[in-house]
């Protein structure tokens, strides 16, 4: 860890490490926690703020407290043999993976360590004060050149929230209906969703989440006037980022097939300056260029497939971000090229010298299945099983699916709901 990260560290943690917490850790814990405090400057503020829940209440305790609240873990640790293994205690590595993951006990070594962070999370909530949950909303966008059947389009949803019929925009409008609810960039200024979280107290950037398998609506924002190099979101565009993505995949494409081979590339990635491979609005963002190099490194397919980088990217942004909006809307995809490799990240277009053609069938089938588990994701959370409305919004068929509490003033709209009054309810709703 550098001194840099130790100043950066609040007081109350940065004295409890001086005292010598780390050493009352299991020696699974050390990769984790200490890589967390050495990128703390990349850490979004939920994140920090559960570093610093958790280790508190381990300084807070005695050692006999310690000992039993460790015990099953380090039980655990002792019948792998962690000792005995080549584990690495500073940081997290594939190989550290590898080798919890193949053993008889890792599932055992999971529940024993959930128990140490239920025990921190309680403690958090009986210490904390009290603080009144804010609205949130979850925006999913099957865009308006995918196809859908009408009749299926919902069934995986197996009826946990119920269909609501839409008067779409006029098919001659020059705004889709995403960009209309997010209020760029001709709408009035003030009136979008992604301004209302904005200007809530305390809101930050890692608060609303625009995540965009195209490019046309991150653009529009980025289009919006807003002082420069100053976004009151995270905007991530599948298509904005080409550059990052072949850099990164090429560097990938050197790896031998290989633990330590692919430890050192890692290694490399983690290390290497990828601010110009960022569009200007990452670029200037080190939390978020850091969250899309962990995001490239997770190897599950966010380098090849837009709708692919945006499930995974909205999933990994509730993760670790808990965002009060997020925005995921979905594309077309290219149909997959005979005699190349996707399963180690080339690029298609570099290997195979015929034209991209869109699979806009198989885009739709993507976007209604990624959707879903973008949803699935959210009700992992506490945050997002209250106060929640999630919007599955599918412009081909002018219609949404609405998961949300029985107060939620859509519900009690006549059919078809104009899209004007949409996005009144949605701005209410997070006003």
């Amino acid at each position: 860890m550098t001194n840099q990260a130790h100043e950066k560290l609040p007081e109350q943690l940065q004295k409890a490490l001086d005292e010598g917490l780390l050493k009352q850790l299991p020696r699974t814990f050390l990769p984790v926690t200490r890589q967390q405090l050495h990128d703390w400057d990349y850490l979004f503020p939920y994140e920090r703020q559960s570093v610093v829940h958790l280790l508190l209440f381990l300084a807070s305790l005695s050692p006999a407290e310690s000992t039993a609240l460790f015990r099953e873990v380090v039980q655990v640790e002792e019948k792998m043999g962690v000792r005995d293994w080549q584990f690495s205690t500073e940081e997290q590595t594939i190989l550290n993976a590898s080798l919890l993951a193949r053993s008889p006990y890792y599932q055992e070594w999971r529940k024993a360590v959930q128990k140490v962070f239920d025990a921190a999370e309680e403690r958090a909530a009986k210490t904390s004060p009290a603080i009144a949950a804010s609205h949130r909303l979850l925006l999913l966008v099957i865009p308006q050149k995918l196809p859908l059947d009408g009749s299926t389009v919902w069934r995986r949803w197996q009826s946990v929230g119920r269909a609501v019929k839409l008067d779409g925009p006029d098919a001659g409008a020059s705004q889709s209906p995403t960009q209309v609810l997010l209020g760029t960039p001709r709408a009035e200024r003030g009136a979008g969703l992604a301004d209302i979280v904005a200007r809530r107290p305390g809101s930050t950037a890692a608060n609303v989440w625009i995540l965009d398998a195209g490019h046309e609506v991150v653009d529009s924002l980025i289009n919006a006037p807003f002082e420069q190099g100053s976004y009151p979101a995270t905007l991530l565009s599948y298509e904005r980022l080409a550059v990052f993505r072949e850099q990164f995949s090429h560097e990938i494409n050197t790896m031998q097939k290989d633990l330590s081979a692919a430890d050192a590339v890692y290694d490399r990635l983690r290390k290497s300056d990828v601010t110009p491979w960022c569009p200007p609005e990452v670029a200037g963002v080190p939390v978020i260029r850091e969250y899309l190099r962990s995001l490239y490194l997770s190897g599950n397919g966010a380098l090849i497939y837009g709708n692919s980088f945006v499930e995974w990217g909205a999933s990994e942004a509730l993760r670790r971000a808990r965002p009060d909006l997020l925005v995921a809307r979905f594309g077309a995809r290219s149909k997959p090229k005979p005699f190349t490799s996707v399963v180690v990240f080339e690029n298609p277009d570099q290997i195979n010298p015929l034209p991209a053609v869109d699979d806009l069938p198989g885009s739709g089938l993507d976007a209604q299945v990624l959707a879903l588990y973008v949803w699935l994701a959210a009700s992992r959370y506490d945050e997002y099983r209250i106060n929640t409305a999630c919007i599955c919004l599918a412009e081909s068929l002018s219609e949404a699916y609405v998961i949300a509490p029985p107060e939620f003033a859509l519900f009690r709209e006549a059919q078809p709901v104009p899209f004007v009054r949409l996005r009144t309810v949605l701005a209410e709703w997070l006003s």
